[in-house]
């Protein structure tokens, strides 16, 4: 996520800006969707194929060397993929007591129950959008890979925007009214559980600080009120 100084963005700098943005969501999406495969937990330990320079540059030092010294505690464990397939299950498909469930549902202050009233709001804005939860995906509309995978989307099919303040205005209100209003809480819950290894909780911690500066920089565009420079 690019830094708000850069919100006076001309619309090939909003273009190459919006892919990199669609990139690191649909990159948080896929990390909650299901467990790491080996493979990919090969190439995290060989220092390829996650965006950690990108986040440092950012400023999240802190966070990233937290993730990355989770990740390499992992390399000299047998079957670490299964090890950290075990630590997901426990996060993620248990209970809220053991874990940190991510759904909407769970962390709304009135009804903290599955298929709340979360559930049925993303139901309706995933029609209203002509979106569908992929089948093969059979978990509720509120669970948090679904959200990251929405939010990479309209970033991906509004990166040629004309119109790039409205374009701004409308992932601002996603990110705080479907994602903000509750990722605060899913992250609280991960600090507070006990994997046995702290890859989730400290992928949480990275995930609201992206999200976070990505809402600040977006709300500098949305309000920006002089034209953009065309180029």
């Amino acid at each position: 996520m690019p830094d708000a100084a850069m919100a006076d963005l001309s619309t090939s700098e909003w273009t190459e800006v919006s892919k990199q943005r669609a990139l690191v969501y649909g990159w948080f999406s896929t990390l909650y969707a299901g467990e790491i495969p080996k493979d990919v937990l090969a190439s995290y330990l060989a220092g390829e194929d996650a965006p950690f320079t990108a986040f440092s540059v950012l400023g999240l030092d802190a966070e990233v060397q937290r993730i990355q010294a989770g990740i390499e505690a992992l390399r000299d464990v047998d079957h670490a993929h299964l090890e950290l397939a075990a630590d997901f299950a426990q996060m993620f498909l248990m209970d809220a007591k053991a874990g940190a469930l991510p759904y909407a549902s769970v962390y709304d202050a009135d009804e903290k129950r599955l298929y709340g009233p979360a559930e049925a709001r993303m139901q309706s804005f995933l029609a209203g959008a002509s979106l569908a939860v992929q089948d093969e995906f059979k978990e509720p509309a509120d669970h948090l890979a679904v959200y990251l995978a929405v939010m990479a989307r309209i970033t991906e099919e509004q990166a040629q925007a004309t119109d790039i303040v409205a374009a701004a205005r409308d992932q601002l209100a996603f990110l705080e009214d479907a994602l903000l209003t509750w990722l605060p809480s899913f992250n609280e819950a991960n600090q507070e559980a006990s994997p046995r290894y702290d890859v989730y909780p400290a992928l949480a911690a990275l995930l609201i600080a992206v999200v976070k500066l990505d809402a600040g920089f977006i709300r500098e565009v949305a309000e920006h009120s002089s034209p953009v420079n065309a180029s």
